[in-house]
């Protein structure tokens, strides 16, 4: 067995002279390696080894392994400012890594989450060591897929988020009082998930993360957010990156949105033919076959650290993989296979149309409403009351980080299925078995009383006894139905058609199961309660909250249908 020398604390200065701290695991042998850096704001001492193997599991296998506490955070010095720093300290923390009396000047990054962005915006600075990158289930906008989604405050991600990452900052400062009152909110978070208004949060919170009012100080996309924005600088890339995502984790979307964008855009032909993508089944963390409720079996097993390995094998030490492994390679849900694929969308899917359609009503799973690749003739529309005092709970989804805190993963939307403000419709079951690989969209047409609300729809797979579990879903806030950059009010009664996104998403509907559309205007908590009224969401209170009267039509002039990416040409299904 490779012995392992281990060095606590080894110091690194930053340009500005602040000291960050890392823990530093290398084979004793003495000889120079490769570097593999994890720059973490969740405690070096832990190196997030709830989905990694622990740092001396690489450094056995021949690495120089630094993990550090980012700035601000556990042992480093300096103030925690959420992405604030980590482009320059990224950058100051490549260069003295490769510096170090055992390393070889290579090095390549992992992590996953915030530390899946401190490698993006190391890698914008492109330090001249830098080789390679492995950031996990992170996205490619401040603002878009994090902290909002289409105008929709990312509530539970966010608050759950600020009130872990605050406590560590109160105990820095030595405020235990402080620390006790932040675990007592963390207990009783779904409690804390229903105070209003939001842009008034509690006094510890408002003292050591006063980042969370500001990112409710700027509810539309402006210059605030693309200061930290990848989507924007994809061409200032030059490395190769192994992008790993999940079909449960709130990032998925921005996760192949970086891909794609540094495949296409980046700074040279090694970075944009460098690009990989591995999509698996699973939830933002932990990472196990077994997601929310469902067992996917042994093929979604995890082993993303075998498969780094072989990433920095390649691109630190030049041991090219055999076989060449594809561009693309992406978890089946349902069938429970792999694919491989040159691209994202893999080639060989045709656009198929679903149109909501109801006799009398669509109310619930009680009602008739149907998925049907008939298009509507003249048929009345399907109404609902939303009150956000009684919002629709999330059960599972895209929302992060765990799941005992936010609504992740797939679960049996039987409970909110029977309640008369989610609008229900379901094909007839399959006489065959239909892959779905793509983006999933909804097109819409749809008129409220109120001058704001939110649509919200999910797509789900009806099992033939009846269980119906969640496969995507999506969001829009009908003030921005125009864009992120502004608000404008919607005109009371009109009908508008609306976009709506449910994210991508891979998955094979069985022989005899049913492909369902669940139709509400609320996602609580994973998203903030819209008042239906045109108030930014950190002010709304109760006394704010008002009823909307939802119109939801489907006729031959305003035909609402579900758009499936349908697989028609198969590129053959491959093991683990």
């Amino acid at each position: 067995m490779t012995e392992i020398i281990v060095e606590k604390n080894a110091a690194a200065r930053m340009r500005d002279g602040v000291l960050l701290y890392a823990d530093v695991y290398r084979p004793a042998d003495g000889k120079p390696r490769p570097v593999l850096l994890l720059r973490t704001p969740y405690n070096k001492e832990d190196a997030q080894t709830m989905n990694y193997a622990h740092p001396s599991w690489y450094a056995r296998h021949g690495y120089v392994v630094v993990v550090q506490d980012t700035r601000g955070r556990w042992s480093s010095e300096g103030e925690f400012v959420p992405y604030g720093n980590e482009a320059e300290d990224g950058y100051d923390t490549i260069e003295w890594a490769a510096e170090l009396p055992y390393s070889v000047p290579r090095v390549g990054m992992y992590g996953f989450s915030y530390c899946g962005a401190v490698q993006w915006q190391a890698a914008t600075l492109r330090p001249p060591s830098l080789a390679c990158i492995s950031p996990g289930m992170i996205g490619s906008d401040s603002y878009q897929g994090k902290s909002y989604r289409n105008g929709a405050f990312s509530l539970a991600l966010l608050q759950s988020w600020v009130l872990f990452t605050a406590q560590d900052t109160a105990l820095r400062r030595g405020r235990t009082d402080w620390a006790a009152e932040l675990g007592d909110y963390y207990s009783n978070i779904q409690s804390f998930y229903k105070k209003l208004p939001l842009a008034s949060p509690p006094g510890p919170i408002r003292e050591l993360a006063p980042y969370y009012e500001e990112w409710l100080e700027h509810p539309v996309r402006s210059d605030y957010w693309q200061a930290h924005s990848l989507r924007d600088r994809y061409d200032a890339i030059e490395v190769p990156a192994l992008h790993l995502g999940g079909w449960y984790d709130v990032f998925v979307d921005g996760t192949i949105e970086n891909f794609r964008g540094v495949r296409e855009r980046g700074a040279t032909a090694e970075a944009r033919e460098g690009q990989r993508l591995v999509v698996e089944p699973w939830y933002h963390m932990p990472w196990s076959r077994y997601v929310g409720e469902l067992d996917f079996g042994p093929n979604a097993a995890n082993r993303i650290d075998e498969l780094q390995l072989s990433w920095f094998d390649q691109w630190l030490k030049n041991r090219e993989p055999y076989p060449a492994p594809a561009p693309v390679r992406y978890f089946r849900m349902g069938s429970n296979t792999w694919h491989d694929a040159e691209d994202w969308p893999p080639k060989g899917t045709t656009e198929r149309s679903y149109y909501l359609r109801s006799e009398s009503r669509a109310n619930s799973i009680n009602g008739d409403g149907t998925l049907s690749p008939d298009k509507p003739g003249d048929e009345s529309p399907d109404v609902y009351v939303y009150h956000p005092s009684i919002a629709v709970p999330a059960l599972g989804g895209r929302s992060g980080a765990v799941p005992d805190l936010t609504p992740m993963g797939p679960r049996n939307q039987l409970p909110v299925e029977v309640r008369n403000d989610v609008l229900v419709y379901t094909t007839a079951p399959l006489a065959e078995e239909l892959a779905v690989v793509g983006e999933i969209s909804l097109e819409l047409y749809a008129a409220t009383s109120a001058e704001d609300t939110d649509f919200v729809a999910k797509l789900v797979d009806v099992y033939p006894d009846g269980r119906a579990y969640n496969v995507a879903e999506g969001i829009v806030r009908a003030s921005y139905r125009d864009g992120l950059a502004k608000r404008v009010p919607v005109p009371a009664g009109q009908v508008v058609r609306y976009e709506l996104s449910l994210g991508p998403t891979a998955i094979a509907f069985g022989a005899g199961h049913s492909i369902r559309l669940d139709l509400a205007s609320s996602l609580f908590p994973t998203y903030d309660r819209n008042p239906n009224r045109l108030i930014d969401p950190g002010k709304a209170t109760e006394a704010d909250f008002v009823a909307a009267t939802q119109t939801v039509y489907h006729d031959r002039v305003r035909p609402s249908r579900l758009r499936l990416p349908v697989v028609t040409g198969e590129g053959g299904a491959t093991g683990r």
